[in-house]
């Protein structure tokens, strides 16, 4: 419980907006802002000043400081601009990355662990560029998993990451030009696509996912970039292993997205590609 009259570490938005909610309904209930406190108090364990109450009360703040009383949801999707960065953050974090809500914290965690240390740094750099931090988040070397670690706090990237996926949650991010397009897709090949190649330099570009629609989805954007492919099923074992350790599947049906004609696959080089720099150069000796 915070002391009364202490300010203590700068609550998460999170649960300033919880609290600002609750004290709308407590003085729309005609409690008065000494009684609103000691209900906050009583049912948060937080302290709010009475100046905090009345301000919240009278509209003059909210949590995010503004003072025009807009719904907080669409204060919080305003804070998120489409650009290139945010659509790979939402193409690497839908492929290799996961959020998970941290009760005791009130902390909203989107994680990536990968053994690539370039795209673990590009992953931070464009998560910092999208919530307008000037800082890059930079990568950790994690012994146990023997990945590189990002872990950023951030509401909203949650709900854009959470799973199911929502597609239409990502759209305006995703397909607000080309450039936001392209990186969405270089993202998501970062985390799981593959560049395959014979003797004579003649291959193609893989990307795999067992959500189907998710991947038709990347088809799409693909096609509007003028690059075609094909998505074929196939099957793989019930247990793989990683690291000594034998883990089941959940899906065995995998779905592959095949990039395979010669000018679509330089059409990918040069509008999508990969940060990692090692698919790259294999890219690169493509004919």
């Amino acid at each position: 419980m915070r002391p009364a009259g202490s300010r203590g570490p700068y609550r998460p938005l999170e649960l300033r907006e919880k609290l600002y909610r609750r004290v709308l309904e407590l003085r729309g209930m005609g409690l008065s802002y000494r009684q609103i406190q000691m209900k906050i108090l009583e049912e948060e364990g937080e302290f709010l000043r009475k100046s905090t109450i009345s301000c919240w009360a009278r509209r003059i703040h909210t949590p995010h400081g503004d003072g025009l009383g807009r719904p907080l949801e669409d204060q919080r999707v305003r804070r998120l601009r489409p650009c290139p960065e945010l659509a790979y953050v939402i193409g690497s974090g839908l492929g290799d990355g996961y959020v998970k809500f941290v009760k005791e914290s009130y902390r909203y965690l989107a994680v990536l662990a990968v053994k690539d240390y370039d795209y673990a740094a590009e992953f931070g750099r464009c998560a910092a560029v999208a919530l307008g931090r000037s800082e890059p988040y930079r990568p950790r070397w994690d012994k146990d998993l023997r990945r590189w670690v990002v872990v950023f706090d951030s509401k909203e990237l949650y709900d854009l990451l959470r799973k199911p996926i929502d597609i239409e949650r990502i759209r305006p991010f995703v397909e607000h030009c080309d450039k936001c397009m392209a990186a969405f897709i270089r993202g998501f090949a970062d985390a799981e696509g593959s560049v395959c190649k014979d003797k004579e330099n003649l291959g193609h570009i893989l990307i795999a996912n067992t959500d189907l629609e998710l991947l038709s989805y990347v088809q799409r954007l693909l096609e509007k970039l003028g690059i075609h492919s094909k998505i074929y099923p196939r099957r793989k074992e019930k247990f793989f292993v990683i690291n000594g350790k034998k883990y089941r599947r959940r899906k065995t049906v995998i779905y592959t997205l095949k990039i395979y004609r010669k000018g679509d696959k330089m059409r990918f080089r040069e509008l999508v590609n990969f940060a990692i720099a090692r698919k790259g150069r294999v890219l690169e000796l493509l004919k």
